[in-house]
């Protein structure tokens, strides 16, 4: 199940690769005259910043065009940005469920060791008890 987790992770990841560079390239384009659209970087880093809904408002879109793509941006990759989330965590709560799971396992076994432990003592108290008597 985990292998799952990390390909989905793999497929998403490539996506949000892909999607950042060619919106990047657009905001560029579109916001081309603007603190948003001043550098590569600027666009690159406003993407990121969108994407991960942080949003600190430094760089916002200035155009119609680019109001627009920020607004179709956001409707799709926001959520998959959530989706991704939720796979990492749930991949992070599956592995500890499964340690937890090993853990009482060994628990387990080791409450049956001392139980055999006590039970044969008492049976020895018992034994050596009768003969004595």
């Amino acid at each position: 199940m985990l292998h799952l987790h990390h390909k989905k992770l793999i497929n998403i990841a490539v996506v949000f690769m892909f999607s950042w560079l060619l919106w990047t390239f657009f905001i560029h384009r579109f916001e081309a005259g603007y603190p948003i659209g001043e550098s590569y970087f600027n666009a690159f880093y406003f993407t990121v910043i969108t994407t991960a809904t942080i949003w600190f408002g430094d760089l916002v879109p200035m155009t119609i065009a680019g109001k627009i793509l920020t607004m179709g941006y956001a409707i799709f990759y926001v959520p998959l940005f959530l989706y991704a989330m939720n796979i990492v965590f749930q991949s992070n709560f599956q592995r500890m469920r499964i340690q937890d799971e090993l853990l009482e396992q060994e628990m387990r076994h080791v409450e049956a060791d001392v139980n055999a432990i006590l039970n044969n003592s008492d049976w020895r108290k018992k034994k050596h008890t009768s003969k004595n008597n």
